[in-house]
């Protein structure tokens, strides 16, 4: 539960020792994980990563698993090369660290992760996912974005 001293409700939980199935790319500005399933296809969703950032293996594992059900799944660093919350950070901090982290100012990344998911992956029926900060950018996406077939927010 947020309160005074602790603003975001968010908590690590128990970190997977995972080293994922998919790569890093490099798309323009943004680096991603990347994960395509072993059959051809044309779906595809972008995973929106909550404050602990997209290496956190817990959301490569998602991703993964996104996969395994026949989707391209991609999880962009939305936080564009800044450091991501950390456990050990001071929660009296956050909401400065915060501001610099907008989640309703990503679209010029989603652009570039749309173009690329459309010009090198072929797919044409793209979904997005997010987790507490993630979810609150799904929320804003689906309002701006009609080729978005369909948007998941997680607590956010």
């Amino acid at each position: 539960m947020a309160n005074e001293s602790r603003p975001c409700p968010c908590d690590i939980g128990d970190r997977f020792d995972y080293g994922g199935r998919g790569q890093e790319v490099q798309i323009e500005h943004i680096k991603a994980y990347v994960c395509k399933p072993p059959v051809s296809t044309d779906k595809a969703v972008i995973v929106i990563h909550d404050i602990f950032g997209w290496q956190l293996p817990n959301t490569r594992y998602i991703a993964d698993m996104l996969t395994t059900n026949g989707y391209i799944a991609i999880c962009p660093d939305f936080f564009v090369g800044q450091e991501a919350w950390k456990p050990s950070n001071d929660w009296a901090s956050f909401d400065e660290w915060r501001k610099t982290r907008d989640s309703s100012k990503i679209d010029k990344e989603v652009d570039v992760v749309l173009k690329y998911l459309r010009e090198q992956c072929g797919a044409e029926k793209i979904g997005v996912i997010g987790f507490c900060w993630g979810g609150a950018a799904v929320q804003h996406l689906m309002l701006k974005n009609p080729q978005l077939k369909t948007g998941v927010s997680l607590y956010g």
